[in-house]
C-alpha cells in the first residue's frame, strides 16, 4: 500500500529536470534565419532567439545526451518541468519515448520532447502504430540535429555577407558570431567532429536502421565541416598547427576508411555524403595553409619572420612529418594536399632572407610534386569541380572554389608555370581553372580586377597564352569564356580579344 501510494503521489507531483535538456524546434528557427538573410534588418523576435540558444549553437549536437536515470524516472510524473518549459507525460506516448530513448541512446526526456513534437507535427492519429511512429520520431530527431548544425552555418554565413555594414539590428548576427568564437567553437567543433566519426550506431538499433543512422551521421559531418570552412575561410578564427595536424590526421584516416561509419555507408546517398566529406576536408586543410597571405608576402617581398603567419619553422617541421605519411599512389586523394603542401614550402623557400629558413633546405618539396603527379591531382580537383555534389550543395560552394583558385594560382606562382608545359598538363591546369571561374560571377570580377595579387599568376598564365598567337588560340578563347560570367567581367573579355586581335 505504501509503495502505491508513494508511485501515485510521484504521478501527482511535478518533477523538474536540468533545463538544458530543452530546445525549441531547430526546424522552425533555420526557416526564420533563411528567411531572414534577405533583410535589411533582423526582427527583434528572432534576435531573441539567438541569444537564448547560444549554448546550443555552440555546442551542437552534443547537448543531445545519453539516457539518465533522473530524466527515465521523471517520465513516471504527469508533470516534468523542464527549466520555465511544462510538459504533460502522455502514457502512450512515454512508452515510445522510452523505446526510442533505447534506441538512439538518447536521455528519455529529450526522447519524450521528440515524439511529442514528432506527434505534433506529422498529426499522428491516437490509434498509432508503434513501430510507424518511433520511425518517424528517429527521422524527426535527425532533423533537429541537422537543422541546428544549418542554424550555426547559417548565423556565421550572414555575418559574413553582412561585412561591415552600418549598425542595426543585425549587429546580433556579428555579436553572436564573435561570442561562438570567443567560447571555442572551433574546437567544440573539431570534438564533435571526432565524436561522429569515432561513433558506433547504437547497440540496440535495428539493421535497417544503422544504414539510416550511418546515413544521417555523414550528413552531420558535412554541415560540421561547412562550418569549420566558413569559420576559417571568412577569418573569424585561425588553424594553429595543432588543429591542423588533427584535421589531416582525420583526412588520413578518412582516405584509408578508419572510421565505423564508412564501414556502413553502403547507400548511394552515404557514399555520396562520404565523398562530400573528403573534399571538404582537403579544401579545408588547402585554405588553412594560408596560401593567400603567403603570396602576398612573396608579392611585396617579407621575409617569413616579419610575416603575419600561424606556422612557426616547428611547427612546419612537424607538419611535413605528417605529410611525408601520407602515400599518394594508394589515395588518389592525398594527391591535391601533397601538392598544396610543395606550393607552401616552395613559396616559405622563395621568401627574402633564406638563411631563416635554412631549416626547411633538407625539404624535398620537388619531390612532393613528383609524389603528387602520381595521383594527379588535377584530375583530382577537375572532378571535384565536375562532381554534382558541390554544384547542388547549400553549403559555401563560392567558397570552395576561391580556395581552389588560390590553390592553382600558387601552384602556378611557386613553380613558375609556362607554356613549356607538357600539352596535357598545361591543359589540366586550363581544365580546372575554366571549372573554377566559369559561373563565379565574384571570381570573375577578381580576376580582371589588376589590384587583385591572387589572380596575378593566373592573369600572367593568360596572358602568355596571348603572346602566343596565332597559336594557342583554342585554349585561349577556352579560358576566356570562362572569365566573362557578369556585365563587367564581360566587358573586360571583350576588351581584351578586341587589344590582342
Amino acid at each position: 500500500m505504501a509503495s502505491t501510494a508513494a508511485a501515485i503521489d510521484q504521478a501527482a507531483n511535478p518533477k523538474s529536470v536540468d533545463e538544458s535538456l530543452w530546445w525549441d524546434s531547430f526546424v522552425n528557427l533555420i526557416d526564420e534565419l533563411e528567411n531572414a538573410s534577405d533583410l535589411s534588418e533582423i526582427p527583434s523576435s528572432l534576435v531573441k532567439k539567438l541569444k537564448s540558444n547560444h549554448v546550443w549553437f555552440l555546442d551542437t549536437v552534443s547537448l543531445f545526451k545519453p539516457p539518465n536515470k533522473k530524466s527515465k524516472t521523471a517520465l513516471d510524473c504527469n508533470q516534468i518541468n523542464v527549466g520555465s518549459n511544462k510538459l504533460i507525460v502522455r502514457p502512450e506516448l512515454k512508452d515510445v519515448a522510452l523505446q526510442v530513448s533505447h534506441c538512439l541512446d538518447l536521455d528519455e526526456v529529450q526522447s519524450y520532447i521528440i515524439v511529442e513534437r514528432t506527434v505534433e507535427r506529422e498529426n499522428v492519429s491516437d490509434d498509432f502504430k508503434t513501430q510507424e511512429l518511433i520511425h518517424l520520431v528517429l527521422l524527426q530527431y535527425y532533423i533537429e540535429r541537422q537543422c541546428l548544425l544549418k542554424c550555426t552555418r547559417q548565423i556565421i554565413m550572414h555575418s559574413s555577407y553582412m561585412g561591415n555594414s552600418e549598425p542595426t539590428e543585425s549587429d546580433a548576427i556579428k555579436d553572436e558570431v564573435s561570442k561562438l568564437i570567443s567560447d571555442g567553437l572551433e574546437r567544440k567543433l573539431l570534438n564533435v567532429l571526432q565524436d561522429l566519426l569515432s561513433s558506433k550506431p547504437p547497440e540496440h538499433m535495428e539493421v535497417d536502421l544503422a544504414s539510416l543512422w550511418a546515413e544521417e551521421t555523414l550528413i552531420e559531418d558535412n554541415l560540421v565541416l561547412d562550418i569549420l570552412f566558413l569559420a576559417y575561410y571568412e577569418s573569424f578564427c585561425t588553424c594553429n598547427s595543432e588543429n591542423w595536424k588533427s584535421l589531416c590526421s582525420i583526412y588520413k584516416g578518412m582516405l584509408l576508411g578508419s572510421y565505423n561509419f564508412a564501414k556502413l555507408a553502403i547507400s548511394v546517398e552515404a557514399r555520396n555524403s562520404l565523398y562530400h566529406s573528403k573534399v571538404q576536408l582537403l579544401l579545408i586543410l588547402i585554405e588553412t595553409l594560408d596560401l593567400e597571405n603567403l603570396l602576398q608576402m612573396v608579392h611585396d617581398q617579407v621575409p617569413f619572420r616579419q610575416g603575419h603567419f600561424v606556422f612557426s619553422l616547428i611547427d612546419i617541421q612537424e607538419i611535413d612529418g605528417v605529410i611525408s605519411s601520407f602515400n599518394a599512389t594508394e589515395t588518389e586523394e592525398a594527391g591535391p594536399l601533397i601538392l598544396s603542401w610543395a606550393v607552401f614550402l616552395c613559396l616559405v623557400s622563395s621568401l627574402p632572407e633564406k638563411q631563416e629558413n635554412s631549416v626547411l633546405a633538407e625539404v624535398d618539396h620537388v619531390g612532393y610534386v613528383s609524389q603528387a603527379f602520381e595521383a594527379a591531382p588535377l584530375n583530382y580537383l577537375l572532378e571535384i569541380l565536375h562532381n554534382d555534389l558541390l554544384k547542388d550543395s547549400d553549403g559555401p560552394v563560392a567558397g570552395y572554389r576561391s580556395v581552389m583558385r588560390t590553390f592553382i594560382s600558387a601552384f602556378i606562382a611557386a613553380f613558375e608555370i609556362s607554356l613549356q608545359l607538357e600539352d596535357d598538363t598545361l591543359n589540366s591546369i586550363l581544365d580546372v581553372l575554366c571549372g573554377i571561374y566559369r559561373g563565379e560571377e565574384s571570381l570573375c570580377v577578381q580576376f580582371w580586377d589588376k589590384g587583385s595579387f591572387i589572380d596575378g599568376p593566373v592573369r600572367c598564365l593568360l596572358c602568355t597564352l596571348e603572346g602566343e598567337f596565332p597559336f594557342r588560340i583554342v585554349e585561349t578563347v577556352r579560358f576566356l569564356s570562362a572569365l566573362c560570367e557578369g556585365s563587367w567581367p564581360a566587358e573586360c573579355v571583350y576588351n581584351f580579344l578586341d587589344k590582342s586581335v
